[in-house]
């Protein structure tokens, strides 16, 4: 019988090829377009300030557009969920706030699971918060500040600018731990709670470190909520430093995108961050700001928010505090 040439083991291994050629043509290298950060709160604060110095470098570094939008609203929630349901394709990514660890305990908007609806990508930065009192007070520091306040239940007042975020926390934790009962003054933002503070409208407040070094003539400043001193305030004792020795508070944002994304995806942005952080130049804004560049594994940042969540969760309970 005449031979065609024909050859079925030979037609299926090109097939077999054609096929892992088209595979690797579909598999465009991350990212082939624009990123999108999201930030769940308004222009202009500390959340967009470090979206929009991690995303220019990124688009530096990566070759594409990262784009940082703002979508805030209910407590970050509405930003957040967005970011919770989105395609875990590495386009939609959260710059995440430590304040997340705790916000089922205080809003009933919450509909996330934090652990099991986001993929942890990177810190990015870390801070402390700095109690500040009206310098016309009669305390020099915290000890004495406690013993003013004690003697004065119900009378003492403090800001606070939505419930749930870190200086929230802070002043929650501080009035437990110093069994202080104090009068709760809402703002909309911190410098209308700073400015009230510097005025003796009310007499203390937990803010970014900046606002504390800009007005350090017009208050005073009594401690840092983190375990190390800030650089930009070295004199400024911690909490633990000034007698309370189980207090911390930090502050934190990381970058997160939603549950399911792959690990490729993950470790190129990871190493871009990580990269980004290194940078002379961001470094310096960031410690300018007060805060300082941190970068970290998936696994770190996921651990993070596991045990600020217990802790979070061990606050609220012990303060009595219900999500509203």
């Amino acid at each position: 019988m005449k031979s065609t040439g024909f050859s079925w083991p030979a037609l299926l291994a090109a097939a077999a090829l054609v096929s892992v050629c088209m595979g690797a043509a579909a598999a465009e290298p991350y990212p082939a377009k624009p990123v999108r950060i999201i930030v769940a709160a308004g222009a202009g604060g500390g959340d967009d300030f470090v979206a929009r110095q991690v995303a220019a470098k990124l688009s530096e570094l990566l070759g594409q557009q990262f784009i940082v939008e703002n979508r805030p609203g209910a407590g970050g929630v509405i930003g957040q969920t967005f970011v919770a349901k989105s395609p875990p394709d590495g386009y939609t990514l959260l710059l995440a706030g430590g304040s997340m660890a705790g916000a089922r305990y205080v809003n009933a908007n919450v509909t996330y699971d934090l652990l099991r609806d986001f993929t942890p990508i990177s810190l990015v930065e870390t801070s402390p918060f700095v109690l500040v009192i009206n310098s016309s007070l009669a305390a020099r520091n915290v000890e004495e500040f406690i013993a003013y306040a004690r003697a004065r239940p119900g009378k003492v007042t403090y800001a606070t600018i939505g419930a749930g975020q870190i200086p929230y926390w802070s002043v929650v934790l501080f009035n437990h731990v110093a069994k202080i009962n104090a009068v709760e003054v809402p703002y909309k933002g911190p410098a209308e709670a700073l400015l009230d503070v510097i005025t003796g409208r009310v007499d203390y407040y937990f803010t970014p470190v900046v606002g504390a070094v800009t007005n350090r003539q017009k208050l005073r400043a009594l401690a840092v909520t983190t375990r190390v001193r800030s650089e930009m305030l070295s004199d400024v004792p911690t909490m633990a430093e000034a007698g309370m020795p189980a207090y911390e508070m930090p502050a934190w944002r990381s970058i997160m995108g939603p549950a399911g994304m792959s690990r490729d995806i993950v470790e190129i942005l990871g190493r871009a961050i990580a990269r980004s952080l290194g940078n002379e130049e961001l470094r310096d804004r960031f410690l300018k700001a007060g805060s300082t560049p941190q970068a970290s594994s998936p696994e770190d940042l996921r651990k993070r928010y596991e045990d600020w969540s217990v802790i979070f969760g061990k606050i609220a309970k012990e303060a009595g505090i219900q999500p509203q």
